[in-house]
């Protein structure tokens, strides 16, 4: 449930400049800039990197996202493909639909394999990386059917285990990514052609691979098809794992007992606080204004879900880990971890279930004991936890 009421008292920027330094700031750690920049210049306030507007105020931002005036473009920058975006946006709408019904089936016929799939992880772990191997395990035959290519197969574990799906610091690690990014794509493709050339058979049981095939035009490039297939396995791995691993750390930093909280409240309470899609652009189409902000067409407009879930006057104790604020009637702001209005998520209720289902397979019966992940978080595209050690025991009876 969200409840707003009227708009936030917005302190219009006047065009006051950013200091020299402050897009490095930025890039360098963009949480704690912008929280920086909120208390500084309020809710709405322009990014020192490209300009584009930053709105962390609940009734502006709900307009932007539902945007009943039309003032935004109809675009999903997430569909991104050979330099440009794979449309019209029916084609995005049909992917969307067709990859949420093929994870959405497997999770059901095969959730009770989640706890032999915690068991793998062994007493400990490392996560986030754990997280995410735990997802792609579960998930592989989902993702690529069993009569795949073992190649294939395999260099899709290899490209989890080389964690190459968050975007790594550094411009070495960036090289070896992209470099690793193209013989994927490559590799994804030539499947791509050999399935179009496959006989109809309704018996065989398909994967995020075929699915992508059957909701994109007959010609569309298999380049394009393997790079949208990239998008979607990325992020139907990397958002489950991160979101389970920030319950963990979260609890640990806040004293709570996961095996006393539904799982559910505690997945939900850590997509508050750090939610998957913790900026949302939105291209301008017309001129209009966003807390007393003129905007012109070409214009970019940025939603926080970050600001908006840590805003005290709408979340209270807002930085604490609370699971138990979803249990009762508290007032809440709006909940976004996964964007909002037509451009939420796909997936996003699939894999609020998955993480919650691998969070109680992990909390069973265990005591858990969580070392380490102090740092800070990576931000590249997503916010990636700090590296922690997971001790996994049987809880006494």
């Amino acid at each position: 449930m969200t409840t707003v009421g009227k708009p936030d008292r917005v302190v219009p920027e006047q065009g006051r400049p950013w200091p020299r330094g402050a897009a490095r700031h930025y890039r360098r750690d963009p949480l704690g800039f912008v929280e920086q920049a909120a208390g500084a210049r309020g809710p709405v306030f322009r990014l020192p990197d490209d300009g584009s507007l930053c709105v962390a105020d609940p009734v502006q931002a709900l307009r932007i996202l539902h945007d009943e005036a039309g003032d935004y473009a109809d675009v999903s920058g997430f569909f991104h493909v050979g330099g440009g975006l794979l449309g019209p946006r029916a084609t995005q709408v049909a992917i969307g639909r067709a990859a949420r019904t093929t994870l959405r089936a497997h999770v059901a016929a095969r959730r009770e394999r989640l706890p032999a799939v915690v068991a793998g992880l062994g007493e400990v772990s490392e996560w986030p990386s754990a997280g995410r191997a735990a997802v792609h395990r579960f998930l592989a035959d989902a993702l690529l059917r069993p009569d795949s290519p073992p190649a294939l197969r395999e260099l899709m574990a290899y490209v989890v285990r080389r964690e190459v799906l968050i975007r790594p610091a550094g411009r070495l690690a960036r090289l070896s990514r992209r470099a690793l990014w193209a013989r994927v794509v490559r590799t994804l493709a030539t499947e791509a052609r050999a399935r179009r050339r496959e006989p109809a058979d309704e018996t065989r049981p398909g994967d995020l691979l075929d699915a992508v095939l059957g909701a994109t035009p007959p010609g569309t490039p298999p380049e394009h098809v393997a790079q949208v297939y990239l998008l979607l396995f990325r992020t139907s791995i990397a958002p489950v794992g991160h979101a389970v691993a920030w319950a963990l750390l979260s609890a640990a930093a806040h004293g709570v007992d996961l095996a006393a909280v539904p799982p559910e409240s505690a997945v939900r309470e850590s997509l508050r606080l750090w939610p998957v899609a913790w900026l949302l652009g939105r291209p301008v189409r017309r001129a209009h204004q966003v807390g007393g902000v003129p905007l012109e067409p070409g214009d970019s407009v940025s939603v926080c879900p970050y600001l908006l879930h840590r805003d005290e006057r709408h979340w209270p104790r807002a930085t604490t880990f609370r699971p138990d604020r979803w249990d009762g009637p508290e007032p809440r702001g709006p909940f976004l971890p996964f964007g909002g209005g037509p451009f939420t998520c796909a997936g996003a209720g699939v894999a609020q279930a998955l993480a919650t289902d691998l969070l109680a397979a992990l909390t069973d019966a265990a005591r858990l004991e969580v070392r380490g992940g102090t740092g800070r978080p990576h931000v590249e595209g997503i916010i990636t936890p700090p590296p922690f050690q997971l001790r996994r025991t049987p809880r006494q009876t």
